[in-house]
C-alpha cells in the first residue's frame, strides 16, 4: 500500500485579464499550505476497483475518478501495455478527507495532481511533467499546480500553465480560516465578474514576492474575485465584514488566509 498526504493551496494573488471564449484568463500566484489541513490518499492493488471517501457528488464528476479516466485514455494512447491499464482497473482508493470543496483551496485537484504525481513514481512509468500537465489540465485548472509539487508558482492562462516561483517558501508561514458551510459556486462568481479596468501590470505582478504582496495589497487589491464573490453570496459577506485586515482571500472562495500571527515582526 502507497499512502500519502496532499495539502491545499492558496492565492495569494489572482488577477483577471479578460474573457477567451467560455473562460477567463488570468493570472495568479499560488502557495501550498502546509497547516493543519491535509487530506491523505491511500493506493493499493485489489480484486476490484473502488474509490472511498467523503465525496459531496457522485462518482462520475468526483475529479479523482476523472483524473483515472483521462490517464487510461492517455497510457492507451502512449501505447502502454494492456497489463497496465488493466491494473488501473483494480486500484483500491481511499482519501480521508479535509480539505473543504468549493472553499477555494484546490481540494479536488489537489487530490487529482497529487494522484497523478504518485502513480507515476509508484508504477515507474516515467511520464515527464509535460506530460501529466497535459493530463492536469483536462481534469480542472488548478490540478497542475498539484502535479508540479512547487511550493509556490505562478499560473497563467486558464491558471493550468505553471512555473515555478523561487521565493523563500510560506507554506509553514500561512494559516487558513475555511467557514463552516459557506460554499462559493466558482461559476457563478465569474457570471458577477465585471471587470473594472483593463489590467496591464501582469508582468510586474508575477516577479512581486509573495510576502510584498501580503504587506503592500489589501484582500480587495490582490483578489478579483472576492467582489463578485459577496454580491452572489451573503454568508460571505457577512463573514468577511467582520474580518481584520491581515486575512486575505483564496480563489473564488470560500477560504481567507492569512500570515500566522507569531511571524508578522520577525522576518
Amino acid at each position: 500500500m502507497h499512502a500519502f498526504e496532499v495539502y491545499p493551496k492558496v492565492n495569494i494573488f489572482l488577477k483577471i485579464l479578460h474573457k477567451e471564449g467560455a473562460y477567463h484568463k488570468l493570472i495568479s500566484r499560488m502557495c501550498l499550505v502546509k497547516d493543519k489541513l491535509k487530506d491523505v490518499i491511500s493506493v493499493k492493488s485489489a480484486l476490484s476497483f473502488s474509490l472511498k471517501g467523503d465525496f459531496d457528488c457522485p462518482l462520475e464528476e468526483n475529479s479523482l475518478f476523472k483524473a483515472l479516466q483521462i490517464l487510461k485514455n492517455f497510457l492507451k494512447s502512449k501505447n502502454f501495455s494492456h497489463s497496465v491499464i488493466k491494473s488501473l482497473d483494480t486500484l483500491a482508493i481511499e482519501v480521508e478527507k479535509n480539505i473543504p470543496t468549493q472553499a477555494g483551496l484546490g481540494g479536488g485537484s489537489a487530490d487529482a495532481g497529487g494522484l497523478l504525481y504518485h502513480l507515476n513514481q509508484i508504477f515507474d512509468w516515467r511520464l515527464s511533467l509535460e506530460e501529466l500537465y497535459t493530463m492536469g489540465s483536462l481534469v480542472g485548472a488548478d490540478t497542475n499546480f498539484f502535479i508540479s509539487q512547487y511550493k509556490s508558482a505562478n499560473a497563467t492562462s486558464y491558471g493550468e500553465v505553471i512555473e515555478n516561483f523561487e521565493e523563500e517558501p510560506l507554506e509553514n508561514r500561512l494559516e487558513i480560516y475555511a467557514p463552516n458551510h459557506v460554499f462559493c459556486s466558482t461559476k457563478a462568481i465569474y457570471q458577477a465578474y465585471k471587470p473594472e479596468t483593463c489590467f496591464s501590470q501582469a508582468k510586474e505582478w508575477l516577479k512581486k514576492p509573495s510576502l510584498e504582496c501580503l504587506k503592500t495589497c489589501d484582500r480587495n487589491g490582490l483578489n478579483d474575485l472576492l467582489k463578485p464573490a459577496l454580491l452572489t453570496n451573503q454568508a460571505l459577506r457577512s463573514i468577511e465584514s467582520e474580518l481584520g485586515k491581515e486575512w486575505f482571500f483564496s480563489g473564488s472562495g470560500s477560504a481567507f488566509f492569512r500570515l500566522k500571527p507569531a511571524l508578522k515582526g520577525g522576518e
